[in-house]
């Protein structure tokens, strides 16, 4: 009789798994509890796949989990660099009675491929059944988008809110279209060399950017010879309405600072009258190892990029975070990312109505870092303007905690 019943409890299994077909693997509150809590100190060992960590260790308890997912070298910092957002949100006793934070680990150098493979195998194995929510920056996005293709991963995941994430690329990750920009863009002999030297130190640790995060020339701006040398990944194709079904998932964040041509072009002679302060302010603590200036010195650098369409001397990309153009950002419809205007026209209404996914906000004068660590240029207030919504401006975190608690 027992046998009788391990038979048909098994044939009972097997049933259910034929007719939901495959998704989440289905976790107890109990099992959740068994990822590690977060270490204080900082982690040494390289991670060979994607680690989960507990940011604390209360039991789930019938909440959501909120899935935090670092960019690029994120794993070397002790907190994968989630640290002042991650408090923040702990303190909200609302977001405490909705949602655990479990926080990711992986190896931002391996490649696109390599690691959509590492996070659908990591989703399916931790969502628990009422799903998971995500909330990623910077490549990670890029990541999650490719992940969620196969419908087993997508069926697993609630939402997912990307901040700053490069979509589409950057022209940045466009070496031959970044020196053309260099050596045209920088007529003082000590300042081509300055950002020739630059550029080249940094992307040869990051070979992974170039290829597979380069800009897809949806605006056909990219230069013949950069085009001809772009490495042919080869991408998963799906219908269209399964994409946009993808991209419904998502509330995007973009933003872009301020420079000379945001909001209006300052002209020649005021660049010239400013480059000495200029140099103090970025150049300077930029090869000092900053963050901060390093992304403005990268947003000039990304603004100048050499137009395809149009006079050679426009400038096509002014709105950008220092990585990643806006039009990158916001999952923009194919037909609408297509025009070589969207990185800087006026109506922004437009892009509003123009982008597929559930939600998209537009942040003025801020860097691809703001997102989780506030940082804003100086004199800038706390409180951040959405130019694609009419609410009240609100700082950083507290766009991130309404958006949560949708």
């Amino acid at each position: 009789m027992k046998s009788l019943t391990k038979l048909l409890n098994f044939f009972l299994v097997i049933t259910i798994f034929v007719i939901s077909g495959p998704g989440c693997i289905a976790q107890s509150a109990d099992k959740t509890q068994a990822f590690e809590v977060l270490p204080k100190e900082r982690i040494k060992s390289l991670p060979k796949k994607v680690e989960i960590y507990q940011f604390d260790d209360k039991a789930l308890d019938g909440r959501q989990p909120l899935l935090l997912v670092h960019g690029l070298l994120g794993e070397y910092h002790p907190t994968f660099r989630w640290k002042e957002l991650a408090e923040y949100l702990s303190q909200n006793s609302d977001f405490q009675k909705r949602y655990k934070i479990y926080l990711t680990r992986f190896n931002t150098k391996l490649s696109l491929k390599e690691l959509t493979t590492q996070f659908r195998t990591a989703i399916r194995e931790f969502a628990p059944p009422q799903g998971v929510t995500i909330l990623s920056i910077s490549m990670s996005g890029a990541v999650l988008h490719s992940a969620l293709k196969d419908p087993s991963v997508l069926k697993c995941v609630t939402r997912v809110m990307t901040l700053g994430a490069f979509f589409r690329g950057s022209p940045l990750f466009c070496a031959d279209w970044m020196k053309q920009t260099i050596k045209k863009r920088y007529l003082s002999p000590l300042s081509m060399l300055d950002h020739y030297l630059g550029y080249q130190i940094y992307f040869a640790r990051h070979k992974n950017l170039l290829r597979d995060y380069a800009w897809d020339n949806s605006d056909g701006q990219m230069p013949a010879k950069q085009l001809r040398k772009q490495s042919k990944v080869k991408q998963e194709t799906i219908s269209n309405e399964d994409q946009r079904a993808i991209d419904h998932k998502f509330y995007v964040y973009a933003g872009y600072l301020h420079n000379q041509y945001v909001p209006k072009d300052h002209g020649t002679i005021r660049t010239l009258v400013t480059a000495p302060y200029s140099f103090f302010r970025t150049t300077l603590p930029m090869h000092l190892d900053r963050e901060h200036p390093a992304l403005r010195f990268l947003n000039d650098l990304i603004s100048k990029s050499i137009p395809k369409i149009g006079p050679s001397d426009d400038i096509i990309y002014p709105l950008n975070d220092g990585i990643s153009p806006i039009a990158s950002s916001l999952l923009l419809t194919e037909e609408f990312a297509a025009r070589p205007d969207i990185n800087k026209m006026n109506d922004l209404e437009l892009i509003k109505s123009n982008t597929n996914a559930a939600k998209a906000r537009l942040f003025d004068n801020i860097d691809h870092l703001t997102f989780i660590e506030r940082h804003r240029p100086t004199g800038s207030s706390q409180k951040i303007i959405d130019k694609l919504s009419t609410e009240e401006p609100r700082a950083m975190f507290e766009w991130i905690t309404k958006d949560l608690m949708e």
